[in-house]
């Protein structure tokens, strides 16, 4: 029975801190790169022992791999359950009128723009801040976890570069699955399996009516 039982992790070689607002899979990328691993099999080490293919990354197993502690990733990572809820109170409803005044371009939804902005980017703190013409300290308190997001930007399903390249792909005869573990491992972005599933089926559909309308010519 113990043959079944996920190994204990240890830290990988190469140690990469957490940017803090960024997402858990850009970190996983940013970490695999550093190591000279491929996404898709450090993605695989992080859902064991699960058996599915639905990418359900366990954080205990991320901070066993990168060094760092499960509070430290929580409080750092975008996408994590924080330990403690938002403070909704005047004095975070004041830090996001002194943001929108500070900001370059003073929408009404900037909390949401940075956040995602940080969450999709990669950039550093030192970036964003400059980016967003906002002070460093303003913005790393923006961008932790348990800064409230009331208005958080919606996501868009798929950009026009990711489309770019799933059509190439699949020009070039690859399976979904084949897809995917491209983009993952060999290019700087991230897509979820279901997502390259469903615009491959989009392309079989396109490519069977373009074949009737042919063959009707």
């Amino acid at each position: 029975m113990s043959a079944d039982l996920p190994k204990p992790l240890a830290p990988l070689p190469i140690n990469v801190r957490p940017r803090l607002g960024e997402t858990t899979i850009h970190y996983v990328q940013r970490l695999a790169r550093a190591n000279h691993l491929r996404t898709s099999y450090l993605l695989w080490i992080l859902s064991q022992p699960t058996r599915t293919r639905n990418l359900r990354l366990r954080i205990d197993r991320l901070a066993a791999l990168s060094g760092r502690s499960v509070e430290i990733l929580k409080i750092t990572l975008a996408d994590t359950d924080s330990t403690q809820q938002p403070d909704l109170g005047p004095a975070s409803r004041r830090w996001e009128r002194i943001a929108a005044t500070k900001a370059r371009d003073r929408t009404f939804n900037i909390i949401g723009q940075m956040k995602n902005h940080a969450s999709w980017s990669q950039s550093t703190l030192r970036q964003i801040s400059d980016t967003w013409k906002i002070p460093e300290w303003l913005v790393k308190r923006i961008l932790s976890p348990r800064f409230p997001n009331r208005a958080p930007v919606g996501r868009v399903l798929i950009s026009e570069d990711h489309h770019s390249k799933l059509a190439a792909l699949y020009e070039e005869g690859m399976t979904a699955a084949q897809a995917w573990y491209e983009l993952i491992d060999n290019h700087d972005t991230w897509i979820k399996p279901s997502t390259v599933q469903h615009h491959f089926a989009l392309f079989d559909l396109t490519r069977g009516a373009t074949l009737t309308v042919e063959v009707d010519e």
